[in-house]
């Protein structure tokens, strides 16, 4: 039995794997502040949904950058207070397994490349649009290596632009992602924004695909996103397909299944 966790910068989301293809019921709440709070809530409702059974591993996506060791989080703009917290060791003990930790953008990307969207694509660009903005290049469903991680909502696209909650200025983050949006909302220049962050991951990933993902893709009218990408875009003779994420909330905990797996 596997146990998915998906840790993001407003929910948390729990799920088991019992045949190692599909997932149970999926337990929702909202993510804790506080670390030691989100571990002891993380542990209950965790051996609610065992009751009481063997947990073989456990795959975690968290929303920020993971050390080397993937043990825990060195930056995360939305859960603050969790840096440098010992995330690893501490779900180990509460759920008595092996834990693996990975950003959870990119085990949502992973999920799209291997269950969603993205199948059958040999390099999937997955940028999802929440909280704040998170991205990975999945190449022949793997995650491409990295030294740091994949942070595309941390590129600049307007020097001295918006300030940003990681400390910079004028990231894609700060002109498209929830947390920094406010009413009223000119979607038309959002949409302009996303394609200029676009533009970039094209041609820094060259992807065959790129899957939109995240709660604030319900609003972005994709098919603007497409003609302001169709204007920026032109060292390439076209575009790759653009497509809207088809697992929803569930993309990271099928990444975090495939991740154990792989």
């Amino acid at each position: 039995m596997y146990l998915l966790l998906d840790i993001g910068g407003t929910n948390t989301r729990i799920t088991l794997s019992s045949d190692g293809q599909t997932l149970t019921a999926i337990k929702t709440f909202p993510t804790e502040e506080d670390f030691e709070t989100q571990i002891q809530l993380i542990s209950r409702i965790a051996h609610e949904l065992t009751g009481g059974q063997k947990i073989e591993a456990a795959a975690a996506g968290v929303a920020g950058i993971l050390d080397k060791e993937k043990s825990l989080l060195l930056k995360s703009p939305h859960l603050d207070s969790w840096t440098y917290q010992p995330l690893k060791e501490e779900l180990e003990q509460v759920l008595d397994c092996a834990v693996y930790l990975e950003n959870d953008a990119h085990l949502g990307g992973l999920g799209e490349s291997v269950y969603g969207a993205g199948k059958g694509y040999p390099i999937v660009a997955y940028i999802t649009i929440g909280t704040g903005v998170g991205g990975v290049k999945i190449e022949n469903q793997k995650i491409d290596g990295y030294s740091k991680g994949f942070e595309p909502g941390h590129q600049i696209i307007i020097p001295e632009g918006n300030p940003c909650n990681c400390g910079g200025k004028g990231h894609l983050e700060t002109y498209v992602a929830g947390s920094y949006l406010k009413e009223p909302i000119d979607w038309n220049k959002v949409a302009k924004y996303l394609a200029i962050g676009l533009n970039n991951t094209i041609v820094h990933w060259s992807p065959d695909i790129i899957v939109l993902g995240g709660s604030v893709m319900k609003s972005i009218p994709l098919d603007r996103v497409k003609a302001y990408l169709k204007k920026y875009l032109t060292i390439f003779s076209d575009c790759p397909q653009i497509t809207l994420a088809t697992l929803g909330d569930e993309g990271g905990l099928y990444g975090g299944l495939q991740y154990l797996k792989s």
